[in-house]
């Protein structure tokens, strides 16, 4: 989850030549635009991965990354913007630098944030968890840890619900066996549009398994929560494995006075795929809608209940279960998805998606660097 970020004075310094003995070192230094002065224990890490430091007294900081690949490096420090940079790792080399943060100026204006930790703070919070969590197996496994971070404002004329967080959401996830820090940039349930938003950066941090049996648990359930996923799914088009993989992919469209029209056929999405900006990427060109089915796994009774009209857990069975079903369409502007063999996307906000994989929130989320054990 990522999106613009104001421009911040960076110094960049490639250390050419000089190649890391395992994989790739990230390293410098973070330090106030205005005085000079460096900032120590400022968050460093590389988004919606388990790569992430804090840096030390000095402000200095070094991230060692096994992978090639595009990676989304970000700096968090309370009471400065948050500094963004999109780095392509395909060499085996060492990347230093000099980051200078800029101090935030916070202004709300006339809005007035309810902190207090009232009934509505109270019925605010349980929205927010049911949104940002999700209603899934995992997401009955997970914590908050800092609750009382959060404030909240409800907007009577725009008829919405934001939540602020000045430090990292904190998340305890047992069903996967992470430590999740998520930097909330925006949030927004808009009831008018029946539309909720949020965005932000995460870093994952891998909990120690204590035992052998919860160290197969966590690994069986990231694999689960992996599979399936719209990581997956991007992962096996630009593999060319979605048949392999258990994707049926067809093309509908929505035609006047008869509504959304599927084609039954199927298609090939690794025929569509056009070189994207660099070797380690393709763009997915492509109009309408792509209705995608995941056959190797059922849609859960957590899914039929909350996200189905009509659905009630009681009444459903684990035979009436049917294929996990998603759709994907291009936003507004927007002529392809641009993607790595990772699954990566380049822009998050370049497509919708709706579903089974809209009904998946931050409690099914793995890192970008997860890969399931053979």
């Amino acid at each position: 989850m990522r999106q613009q970020l104001s421009l911040i004075t960076l110094l960049l310094f490639l250390s050419v030549g000089l190649k890391a003995q395992n994989g790739f070192t990230i390293s410098g230094t973070v330090s106030d635009a205005e005085t000079g002065e460096t900032l120590p224990f400022a968050n460093v890490f590389f988004a919606e991965t388990t790569y992430g430091v804090n840096t030390d007294a000095d402000g200095r900081f070094e991230i060692k990354v096994s992978e090639p690949g595009t990676y989304d490096l970000i700096i968090r420090f309370v009471g400065y913007k948050t500094y963004g940079l999109n780095i392509r790792l395909e060499d085996k080399r060492s990347l230093y630098f000099n980051v200078a943060l800029t101090p935030e100026e916070v202004n709300l204006g006339s809005v007035t944030v309810t902190a207090e930790k009232d009934e509505n703070w109270k019925r605010y919070l349980q929205i927010f968890k049911d949104t940002f969590l999700g209603f899934s197996k995992n997401a009955s496994q997970c914590k908050i840890l800092n609750e009382d971070d959060l404030d909240f404002y409800y907007d009577r004329k725009e008829n919405a619900l934001y939540a602020y967080s000045k430090v990292p959401i904190k998340v305890e996830n047992k069903a996967l066996g992470y430590l999740i820090d998520y930097y909330l940039e925006e949030f927004k349930v808009d009831y008018s549009k029946r539309l909720n938003t949020y965005f932000g950066y995460t870093v994952f941090t891998e909990m120690e398994a204590k035992t052998k049996r919860r160290a197969r648990v966590w690994e069986e359930n990231r694999r689960k929560a992996y599979e399936g996923s719209l990581q997956h799914f991007f992962s096996s088009v630009f593999e060319g494995k979605l048949e392999e993989e258990g994707y049926i992919v067809q093309v509908a469209k929505d035609v006047t006075n008869f509504g959304r029209v599927l084609d039954p056929t199927n298609v090939n999405l690794r025929e569509w795929l056009d070189q994207g900006q660099s070797d380690l990427s393709r763009q997915l060109p492509f109009d309408n809608f792509l209705y995608v089915t995941y056959t190797k796994e059922r849609e859960t009774p957590e899914y039929v209940q909350k996200a189905k009209p009509g659905g009630k857990l009681n009444s459903v069975s684990a035979s009436r279960l049917g294929e996990q079903i998603s759709w994907i369409s291009l936003a507004e502007g927007k002529e392809a998805i641009e993607f790595e063999r990772t699954g990566y996307v380049y822009d998050p906000l370049s497509f919708y998606s709706s579903g089974y994989w809209g009904f998946e929130k931050v409690a099914d989320m793995v890192p970008i660097n997860y890969k399931p054990k053979q």
